[in-house]
């Protein structure tokens, strides 16, 4: 499949505190180094919110579902842990890539 398709997952994330999501994020990379190496796998990051430091978000992108379903039977083995101070909401979309528009002309 191609690279400009597949699937993304956005998780959003709210810590109650910029601490607990500093630990948290810490936590998060070893994982993304890891799943990283996955086969399909094409982004598996975290970022955070350069206005609310207690906000960070997991950028996932797979090559495509099937891909995803495989992290997903690996990640039921051996889940991260949930943090009662955190709380999250998960996205789901199809990806595909479209061209930026052509600048405008005068």
């Amino acid at each position: 499949m191609d690279a400009m398709s597949g699937v993304r997952l956005i998780v959003q994330f709210e810590a109650d505190s910029a601490a607990t999501a500093d630990s948290a994020i810490a936590e998060a990379t070893e994982r993304c180094k890891r799943v990283q190496q996955e086969p399909g796998c094409i982004q598996f990051e975290v970022f955070r919110s350069a206005l609310a430091p207690e906000k960070y978000v997991l950028l996932e992108h797979w090559d495509s579902k099937e891909s995803l379903a495989v992290h997903a039977q690996r990640m039921a083995g051996n889940p991260p842990p949930r943090n009662p101070n955190i709380k999250r909401v998960r996205e789901d979309y199809d990806y595909a890539e479209t061209p930026a528009p052509a600048p405008a002309t005068r």
